[in-house]
């Protein structure tokens, strides 16, 4: 019986991290994936044009060093997302013009949004980095972001805009999040602004060559010990050794391990002995957001040519959000969020009606942007609720669960080690996040 230094369970950007640091460090290391591809919430898909479209994470800003860091360490380069032109925000039928980050709205909408952003990052201020004030959190959690919106923001154009923050950074309504998990994000992304930003916010780049392309190459790097369709469906834990079972696989057996994926997925792994009832009830609790990512392919970024960037947000229909995608020298690429915000029409989201949706797909497109987006070339969409040995996308934890829960994150049970992009405060729930936890991870399993 051979035995490995730490087996990794999930080989996402934050297991495949954890594991090359561990090669650095002469560790014997094996990372157990149960997909046929690695990557986990990274996913590069390909288009009839030939260009790939991140179907998965796509962006990454300034101050997310570690992930930055890591890319140039790869020689993996940046593409700057487009942002030349003017965005189109739509509210109760009237469209508003503006550049930036922020909308040019009337001047009582300006000031409710001001009011809200500042009292948010002010909230995540007071929050800190964890461990947070007891009192604070607890009150945090006992509410949701909706709750706190119904109470503080007046108008719906502010609303749309947090509406559709929360559904893009989170993947559900602000009713389903918990103040605290909303507030420890910003706070871990350098503030609201920072979060939503675009030029020099989290939204500022993409990677060449598609997202996956930075897991794709820790992968190749670490060659034979990533094993794929390699599902672990049980862990045993005795003094000084850690058994790893799969159907129709051997026995895995290790010194350490590390579970990188989010505590919903884990939590369908059994534990013998079991779990301490904490971290038990953090993964039966914990939610993941979700949702169908599109994007509409055009041959060219014809949007352009009428000075429009190719962000808009909306109230009305099965498109809410949209940004140009386009690769440097190609096509023109939108990329979309389904099933996020309250849709129009939420029957489209059934697994059924894909072309369903996109016909409705272009014609909110047209509705927004004109007659011409109507003419796409190709139209590619990723399910999240479908996707096999995955919980979601993105967290979105639920009110009550953060607080209590919060410290297993990241806290060890014997020998067994946590990663995952939600485990680091600092880029949370981003590519920066996953690339943290992974590190942290390896530095635990090697003292």
């Amino acid at each position: 019986m051979s035995t490995v230094d730490v087996a990794v369970v999930g080989a996402g950007l934050s297991g495949l991290v954890a594991a090359y640091r561990l090669r650095q460090a002469d560790a014997d290391v094996v990372v157990l994936e149960a997909k046929n591809r690695v990557g986990g919430r990274l996913l590069t898909s390909p288009t009839a044009a030939g260009a790939g479209v991140d179907s998965g994470g796509s962006w990454v800003g300034p101050g997310q060093h570690a992930v930055l860091g890591l890319l140039d360490e790869l020689g993996i380069g940046l593409v700057p997302q487009f942002a030349d032109g003017v965005n189109l925000l739509r509210v109760r039928g009237r469209t508003h013009r503006y550049r930036g980050d922020i909308p040019r709205l009337r001047p009582h909408e300006m000031l409710d949004l001001g009011r809200a952003q500042w009292a948010l990052d002010r909230i995540a201020r007071r929050l800190g980095a964890p461990p947070w004030p007891p009192a604070l959190a607890a009150r945090l959690d006992e509410q949701t972001l909706g709750s706190w919106m119904r109470r503080k923001v007046r108008t719906a154009a502010a609303r749309l805009v947090l509406d559709t923050a929360t559904a893009a950074s989170f993947g559900c309504r602000p009713s389903e999040l918990s103040l605290l998990g909303f507030a420890s994000q910003v706070g871990g992304c350098g503030g609201l602004a920072d979060l939503i930003g675009v030029r020099d916010g989290a939204l500022a780049s993409r990677i060449a060559g598609g997202a996956a392309a930075l897991p794709a190459e820790l992968a190749r790097r670490l060659g034979e010990r990533v094993r794929l369709g390699h599902a672990v469906t049980e862990i045993r834990r005795s003094a000084g050794l850690i058994t790893l079972v799969g159907h129709d696989h051997p026995p895995v057996y290790a010194r350490r391990v590390i579970v990188a994926v989010d505590p919903a997925t884990a939590g369908s792994i059994t534990h013998d002995p079991p779990l301490p009832v904490e971290r038990a009830e953090l993964q039966r609790r914990w939610q993941m957001g979700s949702g169908i990512k599109a994007h509409v392919v055009y041959r060219r970024p014809w949007w352009r040519d009428h000075g429009l960037t190719g962000a808009t947000v909306t109230d009305t229909g099965t498109v809410r959000l949209t940004f140009d995608v386009s690769p440097a020298d190609g096509p023109g690429v939108l990329v979309t969020f389904l099933g996020l915000p309250a849709g129009d029409t939420p029957e489209l989201l059934s697994s059924d009606r894909s072309a369903a949706r996109r016909r409705q797909v272009l014609d909110d497109l047209a509705t927004l942007l004109g007659p011409e987006a109507r003419d796409a070339v190709d139209y590619v969409e990723q399910d999240w609720t479908a996707e096999p040995w995955q919980s979601g996308c993105v967290p979105r934890p639920p009110a009550g669960v953060l607080h209590p829960g919060h410290r297993w994150l990241t806290r060890p049970v014997d020998g067994l080690h946590w990663a995952g992009a939600e485990s680091s405060y600092l880029g949370e729930a981003h590519m920066d996040g996953a690339v943290r936890a992974g590190e942290r991870a390896a530095g635990e399993a090697v003292t």
